[in-house]
């Protein structure tokens, strides 16, 4: 509208179609923003239940009474802390119980390393990658005043 209140006429009438190319355009590079930064979140977000379950194998690996009980222990809880939390994997895990082998008043500790596939396929886009490996790795002192 110009000063008197009328408003002003297009001196360019070829431009009316230029909103439909733009989104044409930026439409597909926007969807594709969107989906990356979803595998980003959800690979953030796996990193750190994968961690949790690292933390929680570890801990419960240090309480055991032995190193079989610890093995035992460890995979058990990262399969539950990784089920609880909705991260639908078959983790691996490895643990160095090295510190059992010390004796009784010297410190020592208890390492767990989980690794897990997280899937990608329900969120990416054809042609994308279909998974991700997330590797954790947590360290649990084990009680110096026990019996090993």
């Amino acid at each position: 509208m110009n000063f008197s209140g009328t408003p002003l006429k297009s001196t360019h009438p070829r431009d009316a179609g230029n909103a439909a190319i733009e989104t044409a355009v930026l439409a597909p590079l926007f969807i594709a923003f969107l989906v990356g930064l979803l595998i980003v979140i959800r690979v953030q977000q796996g990193s750190a239940v994968v961690a949790q379950a690292a933390a929680d194998a570890a801990r419960h690996a240090s309480i055991a009474r032995t190193a079989t009980q610890a093995h035992a222990d460890a995979t058990s809880s990262a399969l539950t802390t990784l089920h609880d939390r909705g991260l639908h994997c078959t983790p691996t895990v490895r643990l160095d119980l090295s510190g059992y082998h010390r004796p009784a008043g010297q410190a020592g500790t208890v390492a767990a390393h989980v690794t897990c596939v997280i899937r990608l396929a329900d969120i990416a886009l054809p042609g994308m990658p279909g998974s991700r490996t997330v590797t954790q790795t947590h360290r649990s002192p084990i009680d110096i005043y026990r019996a090993r």
